[in-house]
């Protein structure tokens, strides 16, 4: 999350959605982000995600609100296998 720019976010929970793929929950400051978590990202097509996505699992629902991206460029590869949401 601190590539992100949110280093004091708190884990609220996290699923193992595929062979190799994770989302976090997270918390910081009253909103809520999911942080998509792939070994390889090259199937997915991230930049065409949907701005609302509702998902319904095992009790989970959400939407999401829009991408967060990284703030610093210098950090771009280390993010290159995850993706962040803010969602409600």
């Amino acid at each position: 999350m601190a590539i992100y720019g949110y280093e004091n976010a708190t884990e609220m929970s996290h699923y193992q959605v595929g062979p190799d793929t994770w989302i976090y929950l997270f918390e910081d400051g009253g909103k809520k982000y999911l942080l998509i978590s792939a070994d390889y990202t090259g199937d997915f097509e991230f930049d065409v995600f949907p701005h609302l996505l509702k998902f319904e699992g095992d009790g989970l629902e959400f939407v999401l609100q829009r991408e967060i991206l990284v703030k610093d460029d210098n950090l771009i590869e280390k993010a290159s296998n995850s993706i962040l949401f803010e969602y409600s």
